[in-house]
């Protein structure tokens, strides 16, 4: 019987994607090995030099040895094990992502600011969509502490974690890691997943609707740009408004969670210029959305070539594969782990 030639070429595709997954779902596995890892042994080791008592001070400290450990050395560390997976088969160089976009200036920096308020926009609907959640369900899910004491130490742990480790370690490890070890299969359907695995890896409900968002978007620049330079900056400028709120609800003595609860009416009388603050924001976010949504109605009825992306195996669908990378046992395994950890600190979890 002769065989058809076709669906060796699909065979041969589905076995590359599977390998590519499975090497992904490694590299993540890895990463979470490292987080439970760091976070299991920094308390007793930080102990032996700070004072438990302390409690501000040794909790500023954890978290600042927290993130160096992790984000420096541990990215570092799967970023060799990626290249070492692969047995020279792929040329891995950390340097080409950070190459000069091939697109032009205008361009790029239209979809950035696009991309931000994509992110933006999600992050709000994503906040109507769980308020409808708690409201019809009467379950109150808890949110991630995002808080800061506005200590010295707890300032700089916030702005070197989020606005510098973050766009530069998470950029490196998503889109020029995991997305471009599978880049080469599919387009869009390897840039939803890449962005719904940098959604749900970030483990809280509030950050995955709009860090999935985020994450497609800076998938799709990274295509186009063949730069993560691009996505950098978006992931900057959006951890650097996150932090700046974070240090303004500090210096209220306050926490997010206290202001987004039924007992923030009470706090507005103890903190009137502060809500006040917060309402002058809240509506230069909201003319910032309307703006970006009257640029991106233009782009897509106007420039409908910035959408167009190189086809890749059109032997299999875009659904399929899709599917196939999902399904590989391996990535399952680690997505539903993600999932399980999202849903198991909404409920209020902590590890």
């Amino acid at each position: 019987m002769e065989l058809n030639p076709l669906n060796e070429t699909k065979t041969e595709l589905k076995k590359e994607l599977r390998r590519d997954s499975a090497i992904n779902a490694v590299l993540l596995f890895v990463f979470w090995a490292l987080y439970f890892g760091i976070a299991a042994v920094l308390k007793p080791l930080t102990r032996n030099f700070i004072d438990p008592a302390d409690k501000e001070l040794f909790r500023n400290v954890e978290t600042l040895l927290f993130y160096v450990l992790l984000y420096p050395i541990g990215f570092s560390l799967i970023f060799i094990i990626n290249k070492l997976l692969y047995k020279g088969e792929r040329e891995v160089k950390i340097s080409e992502c950070f190459r000069k976009p091939v697109t032009s200036p205008g361009w790029t920096a239209k979809w950035i600011f696009l991309t931000i308020g994509a992110t933006y926009a999600t992050a709000m609907l994503s906040s109507l969509i769980f308020i409808i959640v708690e409201t019809f369900s009467g379950a109150e899910l808890s949110e991630a502490d995002m808080s800061s004491d506005n200590s010295a130490l707890g300032i700089i742990t916030i702005l070197l974690s989020a606005p510098v480790f973050a766009p530069i370690f998470e950029e490196l490890f998503f889109r020029g890691t995991l997305y471009r070890n599978v880049r080469n299969h599919g387009t869009w359907s390897m840039m939803i997943v890449c962005g719904l695995t940098f959604g749900i890896w970030h483990g809280n409900y509030p950050q995955f609707l709009f860090a999935s968002a985020m994450g497609f978007f800076s998938c799709f620049l990274f295509e186009k740009t063949k730069s993560i330079i691009p996505s950098m900056i978006v992931h900057f400028v959006i951890n650097s408004i996150g932090s700046f709120m974070t240090i303004l609800v500090g210096s209220a003595g306050l926490s997010t969670t206290e202001i987004t609860t039924a007992d923030s009416y009470e706090l507005m009388l103890e903190h009137p210029l502060f809500f006040l603050l917060l309402f002058f924001i809240g509506m230069g976010i909201l003319t910032f959305l309307v703006i970006w949504l009257v640029f991106f109605i233009i782009e897509i009825a106007y420039h409908k070539e910035s959408f167009v992306l190189e086809e890749k195996n059109p032997e299999i669908s875009e659904g399929k594969k899709f599917w196939i990378y999902l399904s590989s046992p391996l990535m399952a395994l680690v997505m539903l782990g993600m999932l399980a950890y999202t849903i198991f600190r909404a409920l209020g979890g902590n590890i």
